[in-house]
């Protein structure tokens, strides 16, 4: 048997076309549309027209995801594509809500991956992170005056007539 030496750089590939229905849906979307709505995989497999080891797959790889994020993907890209005043008010908000700036919003929602990954909470979230760097600065602050009074032998009762004084 011959080994195909590109094999290794090129890693593994699909074998088949991914089949898709009239509603342009595959079985995988089928499957977490039904997810969506409660069904669990043996319910799943008929309907969706896979086997029920699967739709256990497909169910694992779901619970990894966030609620209904493929109706939020499918209404938030035709959002973006048919009115350009809803698309500058999008790209304000995203930008607003994540500390980001307009143009870095612009340039994440041109890539291929850029609305899923928003829809997926995948965006980074500056304004939390700096938020949360704040208050790792104050505890760490809290914690060094507590250092320094353990060291200083300062009681409660000390440190509530020294604040008083100041």
């Amino acid at each position: 048997m011959k080994v195909n030496p590109f094999k290794r750089l090129f890693g593994k590939r699909r074998r088949y076309p991914i089949k898709r229905d009239i509603f342009q849906m595959t079985a995988r979307q089928w499957a977490f549309f039904y997810f969506d709505r409660g069904l669990r995989p043996s319910e799943v497999a008929p309907e969706a027209g896979i086997s029920t080891r699967t739709a256990r797959r497909y169910y694992a790889h779901w619970k990894k995801l966030p609620p209904a994020h493929i109706s939020n993907y499918k209404v938030f890209s035709e959002l973006m594509k048919n009115n350009d005043e809803i698309r500058q008010q999008i790209i304000d908000k995203v930008a607003n809500n994540l500390g980001m700036s307009r143009e870095e919003v612009i340039q994440r929602l041109q890539k291929p991956w850029g609305i899923k990954q928003l829809v997926m909470g995948r965006w980074p979230n500056y304004r939390r992170q700096e938020e949360q760097r704040k208050t790792e600065v104050r505890l760490e602050a809290a914690l060094k005056l507590v250092m320094l009074f353990e060291q200083s032998e300062m009681t409660p009762e000390k440190i509530r007539a020294w604040s008083l004084e100041i």
